[in-house]
């Protein structure tokens, strides 16, 4: 029996979503909690804090038509990326590729550690609505201790480690200097892994920015209570006011982008349609259970939600002196 499809949303009623190809990643971040095996988690988890044990695994060719489907009757905004780094998905491209005809913004999310001048090609093909490129430093030393995981070049080619982010910027700057290249958000998460790199950064790549492309500092989170860092702050859950929806490998939904467990199940796009699980009677108990510091996973160890209050935008029009200003 063919799952129900929802109604056609209105443009004030659509929802954010990100749809998942893979929650697979080739990097271990300390920030991160694709790295608490390696920070000595036991059952994922660290002491006092919320599990990230989710069964790894890549989205199906049917689950992804299903949820493109779904998200071109409900979405505003699908971004390709929930938890996970969606290039090593090995049907990428093919996937983005049946995006083009879409009712809604594309966005994607990577750390380039896979992108080669094919993956720039359907970027542009598919007529991207936004790129973000996680990088979080510039300096080698700095970058082996924020974002530790294995880079190929341009075509494709596994490369040293002290040559990573020499390759990932050269992947980068590739990007900018195409005339067609898509807007582009380049991202720097703040931690106290990268403390007193951001104004390097900047001074780098603004610059080299279009009139499209930005450069976001923006606050460590705690992942929905898994992660720790002394930069993470208070900060009150947002998450239904911002009209979330998460869309994992196997299909399974959430209302929470920090939710990297899938521990607030709605439901699943393959058995009902979006509409049924977001506005149905477990949406409605989670509503009005859900927030930091309440009793439920993960929210009980949550104290950040989506805390944006310190981050930070520079264009290219940017000066060095205002960057050091922004510190």
């Amino acid at each position: 029996m063919n799952a129900p499809n929802s109604p056609e949303y209105g443009p004030n009623e659509r929802l954010r979503v990100a749809l998942e190809l893979t929650n697979a990643c080739n990097f271990r971040c300390p920030i991160c909690p694709h790295s608490l095996g390696k920070a000595g988690a036991v059952n994922g988890a660290l002491p006092g804090m919320s599990p990230f044990n989710r069964t790894r695994g890549l989205m199906s060719s049917a689950t992804y038509d299903r949820a493109l489907d779904e998200c071109n009757r409900v979405a505003s905004h699908v971004e390709l990326g929930f938890f996970g780094e969606q290039t090593m998905h090995p049907e990428y491209l093919d996937f983005l590729g049946r995006a083009k005809e879409r009712r809604f913004a594309l966005e994607l999310n990577t750390n380039l550690s896979l992108v080669t001048d094919a993956t720039f090609d359907a970027w542009v093909d598919v007529d991207l609505d936004l790129a973000r490129l996680s990088l979080d430093a510039f300096d080698p030393d700095v970058f082996d201790r924020a974002r530790p995981g294995n880079v190929r070049d341009l075509d494709g080619r596994p490369i040293g480690d002290r040559r990573r982010v020499e390759v990932l910027n050269e992947k980068v700057e590739r990007w900018l200097a195409r005339k067609d290249h898509r807007p582009t958000r380049l991202v720097f998460v703040k931690s106290s892994h990268n403390e007193g790199e951001l104004e390097r950064f900047v001074e780098h790549w603004a610059p080299l920015l279009g009139a499209d492309d930005v450069i976001l500092a923006k606050q460590v989170l705690s992942y929905g209570g898994k992660m720790a860092d002394p930069t993470i702050a208070k900060h009150r859950c947002n998450v239904w006011e911002q009209r979330y929806l998460m869309i994992d490998w196997r299909g399974d939904l959430s209302p929470c982008n920090l939710d990297t467990n899938m521990d607030l199940g709605l439901g699943n796009v393959l058995r009902e349609s979006i509409h049924e699980a977001y506005t149905g009677a477990i949406a409605n108990h989670l509503r009005a259970r859900t927030g930091c510091g309440n009793d439920l996973t993960p929210c009980r160890t949550c104290v950040d939600g989506n805390d944006w209050s310190k981050n930070e935008t520079f264009t290219r029009d940017t000066t060095l002196e205002g960057a050091a200003n922004a510190r």
